[in-house]
């Protein structure tokens, strides 16, 4: 399947989506024979988009924290850097005595 097949479906799916809900929260708008279809507004057409909502940032946060709690502190910078720093004088010092001679 093609990434333009694919985008196009996604677009399919999210309008169907979008007008399926439209018409479960506000069927009044859409006369008697809808309202009749569908039943009394039923208030998990408020809920659950917010509980869904919520779930997906918890969700997030609990992936954050989770990935905080098991990486591995970085390595400290300052023993690298003394190291270089170590060589860096040993080969100045093996240069300055090469001169001398």
């Amino acid at each position: 399947m093609s990434d333009r097949s694919l985008g196009a479906l996604i677009i399919l799916f999210s309008l169907i989506f979008m007008t399926g809900y439209f018409v479960w929260a506000f069927p009044w708008i859409f006369g008697e024979s809808i309202h009749s279809l569908i039943g009394p507004v039923s208030e998990w057409a408020f809920k659950l988009p917010v509980v869904l909502a919520v779930y997906v940032i918890l969700g997030i946060v609990l992936w954050i924290g989770y990935t905080m709690a098991t990486t591995p502190p970085p390595m400290p910078l300052e023993k690298p850097l003394e190291i270089e720093r170590e060589e860096a004088s040993a080969i100045k010092e093996e240069g300055d005595g090469e001169e001398e001679q």
